[in-house]
């Protein structure tokens, strides 16, 4: 697990790479070095976070045995045993200079070229220089767990693993997108490709890219074996092949040359996790997760993680290590926002960091986590509010949607998480699919974001996510959620969150539901053994029953977030300042009295404004860094 950049140019030209790769050091504290072609018109540079063959021999930039090619590699592939096995067996004995992964990617593309590259089963992305022919692949992994960000000016292309590595090129220009930030506003985060910048962006996962002299020559496709459908006998083939698989891709990510650890919640996904990691032997001590106060669960109408994480960690024996939330960690989000910073606004990127800091401290590397399994198996309330919907007749969704415009908006005590819950169904009840859809996802009306904006004209909240439900418009509902969650919530939040994250302090977190081979069978599951009546995560729960305890299986389904309605809801200086009228009016962006009336709004309980909020005070920190 790494950090790399890479640059392919229309003429010789000098980089300023030795800047360039502190900026991302970070993501790499055990080595840096960087390589330049002869007509230095290529660069590669690369950080390095040791995890398998902590030697020098795993160090990057890697030349192959023929001297033709060179790469840099971010992530880890947790199939490489098998493909050096094969490749073995295919070209014969092979003397290997390392026991990593990276040497095993290479090797492989030099006898093998792309199709090699399909055959992987990892977290990665990847830069390799072809010294004879002058040609730069790129590809980044088809779930998109690892980042890579680029931007082409001026006949150059630029790659690298944060955005702060590509500001630190010489002469690169940048521009605020206001797009973005409305996004941000509407969903926590910007959807891919984009970023808070109109002239930088993500690279597509999962297609392999060629550049020479700084121009894209062609690009390809790769891993569509992941959506190639699996044909089941019946329901007891299903169980039988979801159990073993997911047992592998567990297996597969215990991988590693340094202690690993979990995130533990106490919720179905990391304590299933933690259970087939101890249960298969791995040498895992330890796990992490975050409390707060019983006021602060009452006004975020959220459950108690604490009490089911103690009852896995008991049941596992593992040393549980919590960590306790209070309202300072507000002022975390100075240091945080550095990371976060392609617009994202998740106040469990919070968690994940103060997370994966103690396990640092602790001399933990690698953390296993969760993500992955509500997007691929319907977790999330959204699909039961639409299931509900859909089997409404028309008048009763007509009565609902009228109860929601007498409903208040907010009501204290521990009937508030309820009231906004009916609240939310209520008002989708009463919109066209498109917009019903969409809505899921938003914290508001695209019309009441606008008007947060001076200049409302050209912006779009959320538009993204209907161009994509209407352009999916052959799935069921439940298909298209799923689809979107992965293509949205997953791509651009979670998985985004939890790299930067873990990489702020030197962490990598692993993410087994989205091992390959288990992402193709949960694209095969019919729809009922994902949601099944009012059980969602239908065939995770059904494997699980014999292994965890019922309460754990079948307990409501909590945010991994902090308490920010609780902290919202009292006056704070830190707040205070990034909300200050004057401040706001100079930035010559925002509709100020719109701003200050919601901020109002909530400190007085008229209604919930926290979330959108919380975005704008995540967007004064950046832009106050960064304008």
């Amino acid at each position: 697990m790494c950090g790399i950049f890479g640059g392919s140019f229309s003429s010789a030209r000098e980089i300023n790479i030795n800047e360039i790769l502190q900026s991302i050091s970070h993501r790499g504290p055990d080595n840096s070095n960087f390589y330049s072609s002869d007509k230095k018109n290529v660069v590669l540079g690369h950080v390095r976070l040791s995890i398998l063959d902590v030697t020098s021999a795993g160090n990057q930039p890697m030349l192959d045995k023929t001297g033709r090619y060179v790469m840099v590699y971010n992530g880890e592939v947790y199939n490489y045993h098998e493909l050096k096995i094969g490749l073995e067996k295919k070209f014969g004995r092979i003397e290997w200079e390392s026991s990593s992964d990276s040497e095993v990617i290479l090797e492989g593309f030099s006898r093998e070229n792309v199709c090699f590259l399909d055959k992987l089963n990892g977290i990665f992305t990847i830069l390799i220089y072809d010294i004879k022919e002058h040609l730069l692949h790129v590809l980044r992994d088809p779930i998109g767990v690892k980042p890579l960000y680029f931007t082409s000016q001026n006949g150059d292309t630029f790659f690298c693993s944060e955005i702060k590595g590509l500001l630190k090129i010489n002469n690169v220009k940048r521009s605020l997108r206001l797009q973005s930030l409305s996004d941000q506003i509407a969903l926590m985060y910007t959807p891919e490709p984009f970023t808070m910048y109109n002239e930088f962006y993500k690279v597509e996962r999962g297609v392999h890219y060629i550049y020479k002299d700084g121009m894209k020559i062609s690009e390809q496709k790769l891993f569509s074996q992941l959506n190639q459908k699996i044909t089941f006998g019946n329901e007891s083939e299903i169980f039988k092949s979801f159990t073993s698989t997911f047992k592998q891709a567990v297996n597969r990510q215990l991988i590693s040359d340094v202690p690993v650890s979990l995130f533990l919640s106490g919720g179905l996904d990391s304590s299933s996790i933690a259970y087939e990691a101890i249960n298969q032997g791995a040498n895992i001590h330890s796990a992490y997760t975050i409390s707060y106060s019983n006021r602060d669960q009452q006004n975020d109408g959220q459950s108690s993680d604490l009490f089911f994480a103690k009852k896995i960690a008991k049941q596992l024996n593992l040393d549980l290590r919590v960590i306790e939330a209070n309202q300072d960690f507000m002022t975390l989000l100075t240091d945080v926002i550095d990371f976060m910073e392609d617009g994202i606004s998740d106040p469990a990127a919070i968690n994940t960091y103060l997370i994966c800091r103690s396990a640092r401290q602790d001399g933990i590397k690698v953390l296993l986590s969760g993500q992955g399994a509500d997007e691929y198996l319907c977790g999330y309330r959204r699909y039961i509010a639409e299931k509900y919907l859909q089997n409404m007749p028309v008048v009763f969704k007509k009565y609902l949607s009228t109860i929601g415009t007498v409903l208040p908006d907010n009501i204290p005590g521990p009937f508030n998480a309820l009231t906004r819950r009916i609240n939310r169904l209520a008002y989708a009840a009463g919109q066209d699919e498109i917009a019903r859809l969409s809505g899921y996802f938003m914290w508001d009306s695209p019309t009441r974001i606008k008007k947060l904006f001076k200049y409302e004209e050209g912006l779009l909240p959320g538009n993204a996510l209907s161009i994509f439900f209407e352009k999916n418009n052959h799935l069921s509902p439940i298909d298209r959620l799923s689809a979107a969650d992965q293509q949205f919530d997953l791509l651009a939040l979670n998985l985004a969150y939890s790299d930067k994250m873990s990489m702020a302090v030197g962490v990598e977190a692993r993410v087994p539901f989205l091992d390959f081979e288990l992402v193709r069978l949960m694209n095969s599951l019919p729809e009922k053994m994902k949601i099944r009546g009012n059980t969602q995560k239908y065939i995770l729960k059904k494997v699980m029953e014999d292994k965890l305890p019922n309460e754990v299986i079948y307990r409501s389904k909590a945010g991994f977030a902090l308490p920010i309605r609780s902290w919202f809801k009292q006056k704070n200086s830190f707040i205070e300042y990034y909300f200050d009228r004057e401040k706001l009016k100079r930035q010559d962006i925002f509709n100020v009295d719109e701003i200050m009336a919601l901020y109002q709004d909530q400190l007085t309980g008229r209604k919930d404004n926290a979330y959108i909020l919380f975005a704008i005070l995540c967007q004064q920190i950046w832009l106050e860094k960064n304008l």
